[in-house]
Order: C-alpha cells, then sequence, then structure tokens
C-alpha cells in the first residue's frame, strides 16, 4: 500500500526545477535512477518517486530522471508535480535509448502522443532490448485505441522484462478492451504474485473474472480488495453483481444498501438492489427501491417502469395450507413459480457516463503542513484512459472506456 511518509519525495518543484548541475551525473546518481525506474515498473510507486527524487536531489535538473519522474508522478495523481517535471524533460536533447525513453514519457505526460511515440521508436532503434522503450510504445498505441499493435509491443516488453508487473497492468486494461478476460485475468494474477502490495490488482482480477462469469473467484478478488477499500463504489458494485448472479441475494442487498449509503444518487444501485430484494420475497422495498431508481435515472425510466409493472403482475407466493386437504382434493402440491430474473433492469457494468478515475492512490500525496484525504481511485497507468482533472467523482461511475 502507499506509505504516508512521503512528503518530501513530494516536492517535486524545487527538484525539477533548480538550477541544473554541471557535468555528468555520479555513478552513484545514476544507479539511483535506475533503480527508480526498476521499482516503478515493479509497480512500486511510492519508493520510484522517492528513489527518482533522490536522483535529482543527487544532481538537481537531471532532464532523464525528470523524464521518469513525471510519469511516475503521473500515475501516482500528481498531475501538477508530474507535468512541471515533464515540461524540463522535454527539452533534452537525448543520446541513449534510456533518455528517449525518458523524454518519451514526458511528452506522454503531455499528451502529446505523436511526438512520444518517435521518442520510444528511437529509444527502441538505440536499445533493441531495452523493455521500458516498448511498454512505452504499447502505452502510446493502447491510448489510440491501436489494441492489436499496442498488444505486439506489450508482448515485447513482457518478454524482456517477465517480472514488472506494470507492463503486464497495461497489457491486463488492453485485454480488457479487447474482451479477452482471460488473458487479462492471467496477467493480472501475476501481477499479484509480482507485487502484492499493489492491492488494485485484485480488483482487476476481480472484475475480470466477472466478465468470465466465475462469480466464486470474482468475489474472493473483490472481498480482498475492499478490506483495504472499503467505501470503494466500483468494487462494491461489482461485488454486488457477482453476489446476485450466484443467486446470494441478501449479500447482494447489503453491497448495494452500503453503495447507497456512500451515494444517495446512485440509480443504478437503487434499480438493482429493489430486484435482488424482489428475490428475497420483500415487494415492499423491491418497489420503493424501484420507484427512487426511475426518479434517479430519467434515460431509463421506461425500462424501469416495465420492470415494476411485471413483477407486479406475477402472482404472490401460494401460502401453505393450515390442514390437510380435503376429500377428494389433489395432494399433488403446485408446481412452483420460475424464479425471476432481471429482465430490463441492468446488473452489469456502470454506463458510460463518466470520465474515468483520476489517477490518485487511497493515500494522496502529502506536503509539509497536511495530508490531503480523498477516495480511493487506482493509479492510472500509461496506456490507460487520460485523467481528467475537473472530474469530481460522483454519480454513476463507468466500467472501462
Amino acid at each position: 500500500m502507499i506509505k504516508t511518509a512521503l512528503a518530501l519525495c513530494f516536492l517535486t518543484a524545487s527538484s525539477a526545477g533548480a538550477a541544473p548541475a554541471s557535468g555528468r551525473p555520479s555513478r552513484d546518481a545514476i544507479g539511483v535512477m535506475r533503480e527508480g525506474v526498476n521499482a516503478y515498473m515493479g509497480a512500486r510507486f511510492d519508493e520510484a518517486v522517492q528513489l527518482l527524487s533522490e536522483s535529482l536531489s543527487m544532481h538537481p535538473g537531471w532532464m532523464t530522471a525528470a523524464g521518469f519522474r513525471a510519469i511516475c508522478l503521473w500515475t501516482t495523481g500528481d498531475l501538477e508535480g508530474a507535468r512541471a517535471d515533464a515540461k524540463m524533460a522535454i527539452r533534452m536533447r537525448p543520446n541513449s535509448a534510456e533518455s528517449y525513453t525518458a523524454r518519451g514519457f514526458a511528452h506522454f505526460v503531455m499528451r502529446d502522443l505523436e511526438s512520444a511515440s518517435n521518442d520510444f521508436i528511437a529509444a527502441a532503434r538505440r536499445g533493441r532490448n531495452y523493455g521500458p522503450a516498448y511498454f512505452g510504445m504499447g502505452s502510446v498505441l493502447s491510448s489510440q485505441e491501436r489494441l492489436r499493435d499496442a498488444l505486439t509491443n506489450l508482448d515485447l516488453a513482457v518478454k524482456l522484462e517477465p517480472n514488472s508487473a506494470a507492463i503486464r497492468i497495461v497489457r491486463g486494461t488492453v485485454y480488457e478492451k479487447t474482451r479477452e478476460f482471460k488473458r487479462a485475468a492471467v496477467d493480472y494474477g501475476k501481477v499479484v504474485k509480482l507485487a502484492p502490495e499493489f492491492q488494485w490488482a485484485r480488483y482487476y482480477r476481480g472484475r475480470a473474472y466477472r466478465e468470465l462469469k466465475n462469480y466464486p473467484k470474482a468475489i474472493i478478488d473483490l472481498s480482498a480488495f475492499l478490506k483495504h477499500n472499503p467505501d470503494y463504489e466500483k468494487a462494491l458494485y461489482f461485488r454486488s453483481n457477482a453476489y446476485f448472479l450466484s443467486s446470494d441475494y441478501d449479500n447482494a442487498v447489503n453491497d448495494l444498501t452500503r453503495i447507497v449509503a456512500l451515494n444517495p444518487k446512485h440509480g443504478l444501485a437503487y434499480a438493482n438492489r429493489g430486484v435482488a430484494r424482489y428475490e428475497l420475497g420483500d415487494r415492499t422495498g423491491a418497489f420503493a427501491d424501484l420507484e427512487k431508481a426511475k426518479a434517479l435515472l430519467p434515460d431509463k425510466a421506461d425500462k424501469i417502469q416495465a420492470q415494476i409493472e411485471n413483477l407486479r403482475s406475477q402472482p404472490l407466493e401460494a401460502e401453505a395450507p393450515d390442514s390437510a386437504p380435503m376429500k377428494g382434493a389433489s395432494s399433488v402440491p403446485p408446481a412452483p413459480a420460475s424464479p425471476l430474473r432481471p429482465q430490463d433492469i441492468p446488473v452489469e457494468p456502470l454506463p458510460d457516463e463518466l470520465p474515468e478515475d483520476k489517477p490518485r492512490f487511497a493515500v494522496q500525496k502529502e506536503d509539509l503542513k497536511r495530508k490531503r484525504k480523498g477516495k480511493a481511485v487506482p493509479a492510472t497507468l500509461p496506456g490507460e484512459v487520460q485523467p481528467d482533472e475537473n472530474d469530481e467523482e460522483g454519480g454513476d461511475f463507468m466500467f472501462i472506456r
């Protein structure tokens, strides 16, 4: 998990904006920078920022280190610090696979994907076995929705860096985009082993298992994630869905109740809780929830009303007789009604109505005076959805763009 004592490593402006040191970086500084890059590739993002900040303190104004720190800060949600580093790094004149890759990540942070692509290609030409260059190129192609080309580069990156958790996270998200959920689950499973403290891998894999209809495994992974992030609405929503589709309506209702407590305007949670309550025989609660959902989701009001009418038309469950049947009456009990399943009310990933989460973790960055607190959301790695700094989280969420 993200450590809380990271105040000094986030003072990006002071180290990145310092006057450049004369001469070449020392061997020790280069070693520390490379340790930072390795930490980033291993999904140890706090450690990566710390090490790259240390390398910059050893050689102020070092553009290569600034380029790598830019992508680390972008991943952890410090967009301001990331852009400050990136603006400095894009001014460098690279002369190696390493420095071209650093500048490529800086261009990526600035959303100049064409320049980033050119730098990653130049890096691969200078270092055919330099995995981060192929990782960077795959990330650019994923951002451009050129998913098969992205996978080609990410596959090469995995071959060169088989123990890189970051590459497998990004490749897993690409597999989800191409709906190859089994492969995504394999990649996320590898991340769970390589970076056990990166709890979001359990969320990602649980999400993939849900798409594979492997609901028991989805529930296990999502429950493990929720132990560390108990109020993360998406995880609660997906687990409620897995519980529902496993016919565990009690736990589905519990998760959906938690969601509406966190977000009273979550219309789909009310809709799905209404269906789950109906399955439990709570008709009053079911119709109250569906009416609430209809008010919160005017664009789905017709579908919700159709579901309400469908449920109201279902006969009440026959009561058991108080005494033995009369003489001549059939002793064969009536056939049970077919179990109701949700029809038009979606028990599925949430609609694409809002931008994807900001790229930040459950524990925010700290400054020297106070710690900012916020909701838990996953890191955004290269190749995932572009962060929207104006997205104020709330309402419905989207599953994946």
